[in-house]
């Protein structure tokens, strides 16, 4: 006892204690706060979308910081939310199109952030629509046409079948088609469709292959205002007049999506 007494108040035996105190709050923090992953995968989308064009810009700036960020490619929002949801499927993050997960079924989900608007974009041939003047404005307009609806697991297809749902339509109302955004732009091109269903922010390179094609034009939402109060998850945004090309003046008016 007396050595303790006579050594407790040594410089030496103070910074050895502060040590050990250090080393004791480091040990305890390590594993009740582990440290920020080195290593992440993301779940994008298709490998022509959008979504994995964002991911390649957040990889690259990641690697600056000594983060590793692994891109999966899917079918889009749905396979998103399915492999987020997995213990298993070794995704850490994934881009998920607004709206399409009911929060009830995923509690273990949390949403970070909103990243950008993703405009719903219906292209259509005017030859399907002499009846009306070379004109879709309604939904309705589609019955007995051929239709590109989206493909499994994306969010077009998820978003698409609502917006069916609440205008009073089925799939067999018309001839329905589950295509990828490349499939649906390689069958439009040889009018095998007459109606493109397609969600995608307006930078996607994707839009320009659509309205480069001939005799086709862009629906414009004249009931928006009816389709938020049944899908409130939504918003209206307007689609400015030669927004995506002004020198083929598209869209030739200013639309809402």
């Amino acid at each position: 006892m007396d050595f303790i007494r006579k050594n407790i108040y040594s410089p030496s035996v103070i910074g050895v204690a502060i040590l050990l105190l250090g080393l004791i709050l480091f040990a305890v923090l390590w594993i009740l706060v582990p440290p920020p992953p080195r290593s992440i995968e993301l779940a994008t989308g298709f490998s022509e979308g959008l979504y994995q064009q964002f991911g390649k810009k957040l990889q690259h700036q990641l690697s600056g910081e000594g983060v590793s960020l692994t891109l999966k490619t899917t079918g889009g929002t749905r396979d998103n939310i399915a492999l987020l949801d997995d213990p298993n499927s070794g995704i850490d993050f994934a881009l998920v199109q607004g709206g399409v997960a009911d929060i009830s079924k995923y509690p273990n989900l949390v949403s970070i952030a909103g990243i950008f608007y993703e405009p719903i974009w219906v292209w259509y041939r005017e030859a399907a629509f002499k009846k009306e003047g070379g004109r879709l404005s309604l939904l309705s307009q589609i019955k007995g046409k051929r239709v590109s609806i989206g493909s499994d697991g994306s969010g077009t297809l998820a978003l698409t079948m609502e917006l069916m749902r609440v205008s009073g339509l089925s799939v067999d109302d018309f001839r329905a088609e589950k295509l990828r955004p490349d499939e649906a732009l390689a069958k439009f091109s040889s009018a095998e469709l007459d109606v493109v269903f397609l969600v995608s922010a307006i930078e996607a390179p994707l839009l320009k292959k659509f309205y480069q094609i001939p005799d086709i034009r862009l629906m414009g939402f004249e009931q928006a205002d009816a389709y938020l109060t049944q899908l409130p998850y939504l918003s209206k945004v307007k689609v400015p007049r030669g927004v995506l090309s002004i020198a083929q003046d598209i869209p030739r008016q200013d639309m809402k999506s």
